[in-house]
């Protein structure tokens, strides 16, 4: 119980971080504002990080566990074609990079990592891609995909999910299970899947 009510407080300090390095920027946001937009002291805070590069480092790790996570998901659909697996992991992509904030932070305050931990994120995306890769391929060789580079078809579209939170607008014409399942559609289009044949394996 002790545990579970430290991680609770830890992972109130990290979603107020993120409100305000969304907001604001890294360099705009101190310790001091953390504990004030959560009505605590500066020591409560660092009682749980030691300095706000801290703080940036814990919120990409949050960041990198959940890609890992949902490929994990996606993969372990062990009975399902690769473009089910695909579309499964592309709407569920999608559905994080809606949160504006998360992947805001991520994509614009990597100058301010710690050079051998940035060298750790960067492995783990190699490994998202090396592993997006392999479903590729595997989808190639069904006669399920039909691309000529499968490195360069997933890079392509694991940078399409990347930028949805610049342009996605909660109050637009789409909700967001629509959304993602649009993105979904477009990612295996670019592998040379038709909406109806997708639809038809399901």
């Amino acid at each position: 119980m002790k545990d579970e009510i430290k991680e609770f407080k830890r992972i109130k300090i990290l979603d107020a971080a993120l409100e305000l390095f969304s907001r604001y920027g890294f360099s705009e946001t101190s310790m001091e504002s953390v504990a004030e937009s959560l009505g605590v002291s500066k020591p409560f805070i660092y009682t749980y990080f030691d300095n706000k590069y801290a703080l940036l480092t814990a919120l990409y790790e949050r960041v990198t566990d959940q890609l890992v996570a949902l490929l994990k998901d996606a993969l372990d659909r062990a009975d399902d074609p690769p473009d089910a697996q695909l579309s499964f992991l592309i709407r569920q992509l999608a559905l994080v990079n809606m949160d504006s904030q998360l992947s805001r932070v991520f994509l614009q305050e990597e100058r301010h990592l710690d050079k051998r931990f940035l060298q750790s994120v960067r492995r783990r995306e190699k490994e998202f891609d090396r592993r997006l890769c392999e479903l590729i391929e595997r989808g190639v060789r069904m006669g399920i995909f039909h691309v000529q580079d499968p490195a360069l078809a997933g890079l392509a579209i694991t940078g399409m999910v990347r930028w949805i939170h610049r342009w996605y607008q909660p109050t637009g014409r789409l909700n967001r299970e629509q959304m993602s399942q649009e993105i979904a559609a477009l990612a295996l289009k670019t592998l040379g899947v038709s909406r109806t044949k997708a639809s038809a394996r399901r």
